[in-house]
């Protein structure tokens, strides 16, 4: 599910771990898992660290636009 996933990414780039986002969601550790790497592939990122990066870059380029 897509809205799952960007929360997913919106938990672990607000610093929950992985198992905490997706106790919040109501979803497996592994179904958390499985988006994660879809998010990695789209994004051509291999660390959570780069992800996180270029989330909070992407928000931040955002609010300057407003």
């Amino acid at each position: 599910n897509g809205l799952q996933l960007g929360v997913l990414l919106f938990l672990v780039a607000a610093g929950l771990t992985l198992q905490e986002s997706a106790a919040r969601l109501g979803i497996t550790e592994q179904t958390a898992r499985t988006y994660s790497k879809r998010v990695f592939e789209k994004t051509a990122t291999t660390r959570q660290a780069d992800l996180v990066r270029l989330v909070l870059g992407s928000v931040a380029a955002l609010g300057a636009e407003s």
